[in-house]
C-alpha cells in the first residue's frame, strides 16, 4: 500500500525483501499506544525492501500479519489480575509506581528470553544473515543484553540496537526535574539546584528507591556482568546505539547534558486511511463542512474528543466535552470512544450537535479540526502535532501529567491540569484557543518542523550505518 495525494491508502506491490539488506527484528511495549509507532516503520521499511520478524504479544499477531511482517510471540503488556491491582491505585505517582513495577519491570526477563529465543532462531534458519534491532522503549527485553547478560547463542557479539522513543523522554538532567511532577524544566542557577535536589529525593532517596534496588537485582538475576551507572529511567533510554526521540526538539525538554546516543528523529508521518474503512453515516457534514470559506457563518468548528483505547470512563473527558457545547449552533463535537462497539451510557442525554463513532482513525477526524480535546496521551498529542491542531488537555494518569505539561510548554496547547475537568473548564479552554491564534500558529510550526526532520528517512539511514559492510 502507499499514500495518494488525498490521503487515502491505493494497492501497490510491496518490495520484495532484499537480502543484502539486514533483517529488522523488532519490538515494542504489546499494547496498542507503543506497538503502532513500531508497526508503522515496520510497515514502511518492509515497503523499502527490509525484511521484518516482529515480537509482541498475541493480541497483536493480526496486525502485524497485516503489515507484512513475520510475527513472534511475547508477553501480554498486562498480564493477569495486573489490572484489577492498577485500578486499587490513585492517578499520578501511586500508579506510575505500580505501573513501573507490575507492567514494566516484571516483563524484562520474560521478554528478553523471548528475545533470545527469536535471535537463535534467526541464526539457526539464515547463519550469515546481518541483523539489526529496532525496538520501542518498553519492549523491556534490550537493556540486559546490553549490560553483559549471556549471549543468544550463535552470536559474537549483539546486534546493533536502535531505540524508538514514543513518550516523552525520561532522561535525568541537571535542566529537569525527575519524570513524574509534570514541572516546567529550569536551567537557571536555582532551577539547577531545584532538580538535583528533587532527583536525588525521588530517585536515590523516595519512592523510586526501591524500584532501582529491585530493577538491579533483576538484572543480575538475568547474569549481566556490569549494572547501569544512572538511574533505570535513564537506562531505557540510553543503553542503545541509537535512541531516537520520535517528536522534534521543540516538543521535548531541552537538557544541556544530554546522552549523546539520544537524537530526535521527528514524529511518524500519518499513516493514511485504510480504503476499506467505513466512516460513519454523517461523515459527509464534516467533509462539506471544511469546503466551506473559514469566514462563512455557516462553518462550523470542528472538536474532536477522545481518550485514548485504555481510558474507558467516558465521564473523565468525553461526556464534559459533550456537555461542554451543548446547545452550540456553531460547533460540532466528535466523540470517539477509542473501542470497537463502545457506546456511550444510554442514559446520557446526546445533544443535536454531537457526533459518536465507537473507532475513527485519529488522523482522519484532524484533518477537519480546529481544537482537539484529549486525555493527554503521548501519541494523542502526536497526531495533534502532525495535523497542525492545537489542543486542550486533561489527564493525570501513566505519563500524562508529563504529556500536557508538555503540550502546554510547546505553546499549541491549554493544559486543564486534572484527570476529569469541568465542562465550563472545557468550553473556556477551546474558546480561548479558538480566539487566540497563536495556539494554532504554534501547532502549525511544530507540524512543519516535525514534517522537515523526515523521521523515516532518519532511521533508515540509521538502520544502514549499522547494516554489516561485507
Amino acid at each position: 500500500m502507499t499514500v495518494d495525494h488525498t490521503g487515502r491508502e491505493t494497492a501497490v506491490p510491496i518490495m520484495a525483501n532484499d537480502k543484502r539488506k539486514p533483517l529488522l527484528v523488532m519490538s515494542a511495549g504489546p499494547i496498542m499506544g507503543h506497538s503502532a509507532p513500531a508497526l508503522h516503520i515496520g510497515r514502511e521499511m518492509i515497503k523499502r525492501g527490509f525484511e521484518v520478524i516482529f515480537m509482541t504479544a498475541p493480541e497483536l499477531r493480526p496486525s502485524v500479519e497485516k503489515i507484512g511482517a513475520e510475527y513472534w510471540e511475547t508477553t501480554p503488556f498486562f498480564p493477569p489480575g495486573s489490572l484489577e491491582g492498577r485500578d486499587a491505585h490513585l492517578p499520578g505517582l501511586p500508579k506510575l509506581l505500580y505501573d513501573m513495577r507490575s507492567l514494566f519491570m516484571a516483563s524484562i526477563g520474560p521478554r528478553s528470553d523471548n528475545m533470545r529465543s527469536l535471535l537463535e532462531m534467526v541464526r539457526e534458519r539464515e547463519p550469515d544473515r546481518d541483523v539489526v534491532i529496532v525496538a520501542e522503549t518498553v519492549c523491556m527485553a534490550l537493556v540486559p543484553f546490553t549490560l553483559g547478560a549471556p549471549l543468544p547463542k550463535g552470536y559474537s557479539q549483539f546486534p546493533k540496537i536502535i531505540d524508538i522513543n514514543v513518550v516523552p523522554l525520561i532522561s535525568s538532567s541537571e535542566d529537569v526535574a525527575p519524570f513524574g511532577p509534570g514541572l516546567v524544566p529550569d536551567s537557571t542557577e536555582s532551577g539547577r539546584a531545584r532538580n538535583r535536589l528533587m532527583n536525588d529525593m525521588f530517585y536515590h532517596q523516595g519512592p523510586f528507591k526501591p524500584l532501582q534496588d529491585e530493577y538491579l537485582q533483576i538484572l543480575k538475576d538475568l547474569g549481566c556482568t556490569k549494572m547501569p551507572d544512572c538511574f533505570m529511567f535513564d537506562s531505557w533510554v540510553s543503553s542503545f546505539d541509537t535512541t531516537f526521540q520520535m517528536c522534534s526538539p521543540s516538543l521535548e525538554y531541552p537538557r544541556s547534558d544530554l546522552h549523546p546516543s539520544i537524537r530526535f528523529a521527528g514524529a511518524l508521518p500519518k499513516r493514511g486511511i485504510d480504503p476499506n474503512f467505513e466512516y460513519p453515516c454523517w461523515w459527509n457534514e464534516i467533509v462539506e463542512n471544511s469546503t466551506l470559506a473559514a469566514d462563512d457563518p455557516k462553518r462550523k468548528k470542528v472538536i474532536p474528543v477522545a481518550q485514548g483505547t485504555i481510558a474507558t470512563d467516558y465521564n473523565e473527558v468525553i461526556i464534559p466535552t459533550i456537555k461542554a457545547f451543548a446547545g452550540r449552533d456553531d460547533i460540532i463535537v466528535i466523540a470517539i470512544l477509542g473501542v470497537k462497539d463502545a457506546v456511550l451510557p444510554a442514559d446520557l442525554n446526546v445533544p443535536a450537535n454531537v457526533r459518536t463513532v465507537d473507532f475513527l482513525p485519529y488522523d482522519a477526524a484532524l484533518e477537519h479540526a480546529d481544537v482537539f480535546v484529549s486525555n493527554g496521551g503521548y501519541g494523542g498529542m502526536m497526531h495533534g502535532v502532525i495535523n497542525g491542531v492545537p489542543m486542550v488537555v486533561a489527564g493525570m494518569s501513566e505519563d500524562k501529567v508529563e504529556v500536557t505539561a508538555r503540550a502546554e510548554w510547546a505553546g499549541f496547547a491549554v493544559n486543564l491540569r486534572t484527570q476529569m475537568p469541568t465542562s465550563e473548564a472545557i468550553s473556556a479552554a477551546v474558546d480561548k484557543v479558538l480566539a487566540d491564534p497563536k495556539y494554532k500558529l504554534r501547532a502549525t510550526r511544530l507540524m512543519q518542523e516535525n514534517q522537515d526532520l523526515d523521521s523515516l528517512w532518519i532511521i533508515e539511514r540509521e538502520i544502514m550505518k549499522y547494516a554489516r559492510k561485507d
